[in-house]
């Protein structure tokens, strides 16, 4: 699965989207989380994200980012069926780094 993801680094002020190839058979039945946790432990692991120990369960929406254009929950959003997707802060969204907003 090719992934692009947007990145932003607030040092430089520099925006880039990087791209990342991932093994299908490594994205089944994953979320879009478990697809950034993935790219982090194996890709790149500055990839700035949101992820805490209550994640996975939709409720407090700090993971909200855009997938392909919509506004999803990495932690609720599965991956399954994509054969590209292009992760981005939200629209509206204050970006600190990478897909870390507020």
């Amino acid at each position: 699965m090719k992934v692009l993801i947007d990145r932003y680094d607030p040092d430089t002020g520099l925006r880039r989207t990087d791209t990342f190839e991932v093994e299908n058979s490594a994205c089944e039945g994953m979320t879009v989380m478990g697809l950034l946790n993935h790219i982090s432990l194996h890709c790149d692991s500055t990839l700035a994200y949101y992820h805490h120990s209550v994640c996975d369960h939709g409720i407090c929406g700090r993971c909200t980012l855009s997938v392909n254009g919509k506004v999803r929950l990495a932690c609720l959003t599965p991956v399954t069926g994509y054969q590209e997707l292009h992760l981005a802060p939200a629209a509206g969204r204050v970006v600190i780094r990478d897909l870390v907003t507020k």
